[in-house]
């Protein structure tokens, strides 16, 4: 299981892209992180 909790991102730019976010997944789940090309769905900084 991956648990996530309280997990936020603020941008440089003041944009919020996520707040407060709890959830976990469990095994033999699947997730997807989905939108916008160039939207930067991944950003471990």
């Amino acid at each position: 299981m991956i648990e996530f909790r309280n997990v936020s991102k603020l941008y440089d730019t003041g944009t919020e892209a996520v707040h407060d976010a709890t959830f976990t997944i469990d095994k033999g789940e699947f997730a997807f992180l989905v939108g916008a090309s160039g939207s930067r769905k991944i950003d471990f900084n």
